[in-house]
């Protein structure tokens, strides 16, 4: 069973108080820059505790993706440890970073892949863009936010099971190295000390959303009001139904159609569109 060697960091989601153990100063590094939004002081009394683990002993983060035998285990103190997943060179179950797939947060929360972005008129509503990994996703919320919406999540939709409202999650954005071209704003300064890792669609750089815009505020629900489903295809097409649209394209060849319907669909978060 784990033991208290290690690391820790300590992360607040929803009034929940994580701690992360790490195998290596190099894993809480990636944490903290990761997490930076919901971290809470090293004092903080945990509801969760996470364990990392490698069979051999190395960083997490530098065997993940290779076949060393990886574990996590996780506890709600003072309970007993008890196994999340043992995997080698792909895990099956959803991360444990952040952990909404755990007690007690997996009781509050709902996820689904896919990226969320608040009006810039502060009426509280919501965009989700969703789609495969691949599809577009991160390239749209990024334009979006140079049009003054807000960030509130990339990769992970968090909602609330009893509302359904919307929840901010503020991890980083991940800029693939084939988007770049379609963000020509994006400079050195932006992606300076942004972490850099290995994907099978080429190295994707890890962003904080501030370096990209503004950010919604933390804690405020916001009303799912529009939805963008993304389908990556060389012919460009568009169904509306209602509040959701699904759009099928090419972000090289499409980019400033898809655009265009997003300011249709959504008047550009004006007040008066919904």
């Amino acid at each position: 069973m784990p033991d208290h060697d290690g690391t820790a960091v300590l992360a607040r989601f929803l009034d929940v108080t994580v701690e992360f153990r790490c195998p290596d100063p190099a894993d809480a590094a990636h944490l903290r820059y990761y997490l930076s939004d919901h971290l809470v002081p090293e004092d903080s009394r945990a509801a969760l505790t996470v364990h990392l683990e490698t069979e051999d002993g190395r960083a997490f983060t530098t065997a993940l993706g290779t076949a060393t035998t990886k574990r996590v285990r996780w506890r709600t103190p003072p309970g007993p440890w008890r196994l999340y997943e043992e995997w080698g060179t792909r895990a099956r179950l959803p991360s444990p970073v952040p952990p909404f797939g755990l007690p007690p947060l997996r009781d509050l929360v709902r996820i689904r892949h896919g990226a969320a972005l608040a009006a810039p008129d502060g009426s509280a509503r919501a965009l989700a863009v969703t789609g495969a990994s691949g599809a577009g996703k991160s390239v749209v919320l990024v334009h979006l936010l140079r049009r003054n919406w807000q960030f509130v999540s990339d990769d992970l939709l968090v909602t609330d099971r009893r509302d359904q409202r919307l929840y901010y999650y503020g991890r980083p954005v991940g800029v693939r190295e084939r988007s770049l071209p379609l963000l020509p704003w994006l400079d050195a300064a932006q992606l300076a000390d942004a972490p850099r890792l290995p994907t099978r669609w080429g190295h994707t750089w890890m962003v904080r959303p501030e370096r990209l815009g503004r950010c919604a505020p933390d804690g405020r629900p916001l009303r799912l009001a529009w939805r963008l489903h993304l389908t990556h295809g060389d012919r460009f097409t568009v169904q509306t139904d209602g509040p959701t649209s699904r759009v099928t394209w090419n972000p090289h060849r499409h980019l400033e159609e898809l655009l265009a319907v997003c300011r249709q669909h959504t008047g550009d978060g004006d007040a008066h569109a919904a």
